[in-house]
């Protein structure tokens, strides 16, 4: 199987089952106990720790996965009119992961400290967690729409694609600037995952 193709299929499928990962979590944490109620969220965290130091890490891993193959986009357009600003759009991306994996493994800890009792300890990571991932979530978004824009530049994806980068990627940025916790910031993931679908599909198709 040629690179092209491994890509495409990494970017059609993993954002997805992140996606299913979250649903999960969601199901087994309780859908009401979102960050925007941090002391039932902490709770449940805490009573379903196993389950969080599990699922956590493996949603983790599929955006990572995800970030590489939005690498692999960019490099595809070198020379094109749009390869700057996907480039620039994946740097942001790149440093952007770090923060995305210190919020998981704060989540985890929050988790922990919480079934083993230690409320205050809890709190603090909880705390901690949010204000990384706040910022790694807007530059992480903020990458996302300008691999959008650049796409949009050069024509090289459909521009319906491109346009659902761009605007998951100024909304979910406006959630984390405004309110982090909010649960509407669910809507911009929802596009992160079907732009990024859609994008290893269209790879797909160009590499019969």
């Amino acid at each position: 199987m040629s690179n092209q193709k491994l890509v495409s299929l990494s970017l059609a499928v993993f954002p997805i089952l992140a996606f299913v990962g979250w649903i999960i979590l969601g199901a087994i944490l309780g859908f009401n106990n979102g960050p925007h109620e941090p002391q039932s969220y902490i709770a449940a965290l805490g009573a379903n720790s196993d389950a969080v130091k599990i699922i956590f890490p493996i949603i983790t891993l599929f955006f990572i996965i995800v970030i590489g193959g939005l690498g692999f986009i960019s490099n595809s357009m070198e020379g094109g009119s749009g390869h700057f600003m996907a480039r620039f759009g994946f740097l942001l991306m790149v440093i952007a992961a770090p923060g995305f994996v210190t919020e998981g493994g704060l989540q985890m800890g929050t988790a922990e400290a919480a079934s083993l009792g230690s409320a205050q300890t809890a709190q603090t990571l909880f705390a901690a967690g949010g204000a990384i991932g706040a910022l790694a979530t807007a530059l992480m978004f903020i990458g996302f729409l300008v691999i959008g824009l650049g796409i949009l530049k050069q024509k090289n994806f459909h521009v319906i694609i491109a346009a659902v980068m761009v605007i998951a990627g100024v909304f979910t940025t406006a959630i984390c600037v405004i309110d982090y916790s909010n649960q509407l910031i669910v809507i911009g993931y929802v596009g992160f995952c079907l732009a990024t679908s859609a994008l290893g599909i269209s790879l797909f198709r160009s590499a019969e």
